[in-house]
């Protein structure tokens, strides 16, 4: 009997206590703690890739500056075919003797200029100005800079290829 007392003064205690599932006050939050770590990587020794043989040999790069004569100069545009805008490749061709040749395609191959005077069979001269340009018959002037042949005032600037239009 005096356990059965004992018991029930403790079950009596620890309702009054809120261990019985009632509602509880919130346990503190801890701070959160920040911890640094330091990772020592050490690098792992490395092996060359295996070497591989090449097929082909890529092509030799001129140190000499390009001249104008070396080739066909040609960019990409678009021009006025009638009251159409069509895109075209247009080329110039320089050759030694001051004489040029100018075309698009599609539409009109390496021949005459339209901005060259005279008859139809005279050729199309150009020259080198005093200011290192070369000059156009027209008026049109070109600065060579490297692979490309400039005109500030009608970009996009011609690029030099070993291949223009027929």
């Amino acid at each position: 009997m005096r356990y059965l007392i004992f018991t029930i003064l403790l079950v009596a205690v620890l309702v009054t206590a809120g261990c019985t599932g009632g509602k509880q006050a919130p346990a503190a939050t801890p701070t959160p703690q920040i911890v640094y770590v330091t990772v020592l990587v050490t690098p792992t020794p490395t092996t060359a890739p295996p070497t591989t043989v090449a097929t082909a040999a890529p092509a030799p790069v001129s140190s000499a500056p390009r001249k104008i004569t070396d080739g066909y100069w040609c960019r990409d545009t678009t021009i006025n075919i009638g009251k159409a805008p069509t895109d075209v490749t247009e080329c110039y061709q320089f050759f030694d003797d001051g004489t040029y040749t100018w075309g698009y395609s599609p539409g009109q191959p390496m021949g005459k200029s339209r901005s060259c005077s005279g008859d139809p069979g005279v050729k199309c001269t150009y020259s080198l100005n005093d200011e290192g340009r070369y000059e156009v018959e027209g008026g049109t002037t070109f600065t060579l800079s490297g692979d490309a042949l400039l005109d500030p005032h009608d970009p996009p600037y011609f690029i030099y290829t070993k291949t223009g239009i027929p």
